[in-house]
């Protein structure tokens, strides 16, 4: 009797532990590769003022004709500035070296495009962008010599860099450097220009 007993309990154990008839259990392995960076990407847009509206521009000519006087302040101002978004295609953030050097200067020996036009480098999360503290809070074009944004700065984010005339508007968000200067009567006419080097790595 305890033989039979013995093995009527090892039956129901064995019934237990293969579940129901036709079951199974498969375990599966769920992934999702981000991709490495494989290149850095380099865009201007064209802002508008009043409107702050976003056009890409095709080629690399960051033109701020028209420049018009404004009689009562006395300065020729652009009705436009830009905008230069710097990216890496795929996952991870460029390091940049940015470098300006004056060209065509009518003022000569006077100052140039250098003097009368800035930089501000901020970082794009989503739609919400973050002065770098690093660099400015807005830089003269000429004292851009190698200026330096590492990968970290903009870890998770992407650079942006506006590029503007200098305006001195006392309500601007960020004001333009003290020593910066305007463009007024008092300077030769001509083309003023210059180069604006951007270097992108991703390693």
């Amino acid at each position: 009797m305890k033989k039979l007993t013995s093995l009527l309990i090892a039956g129901l154990l064995l019934l237990a532990q293969a579940g129901p008839a036709g079951a199974a259990v498969q375990n599966f392995v769920v992934s999702a590769t981000v991709p490495l960076a494989t290149g850095v990407s380099i865009t201007a847009s064209r802002v508008t003022v009043p409107g702050n509206d976003f056009t890409t521009i095709s080629g690399t000519a960051l033109n701020f004709d028209p420049l018009t006087f404004n009689s009562q302040l006395g300065i020729f101002l652009p009705n436009h500035y830009f905008a230069i978004d710097v990216g890496v295609v795929g996952a991870g953030a460029p390091d940049v070296t940015v470098t300006y050097n004056d060209n065509a200067n009518p003022n000569s020996p006077g100052h140039g495009l250098g003097w009368k036009s800035t930089a501000t480098f901020v970082k794009i999360v989503g739609n919400q962008e973050t002065p770098l503290s690093g660099h400015g809070p807005k830089k003269m074009l000429k004292d851009l010599n190698g200026e330096h944004v590492t990968a970290a700065e903009t870890a998770g984010a992407f650079l942006r860099m506006y590029v503007g005339i200098v305006t001195k508007d006392p309500s601007a968000a960020i004001p333009d450097p003290a020593a910066s200067e305007l463009f007024t009567a008092a300077d030769k006419p001509g083309t003023y220009d210059g180069t604006l080097v951007i270097s992108a790595t991703v390693g």
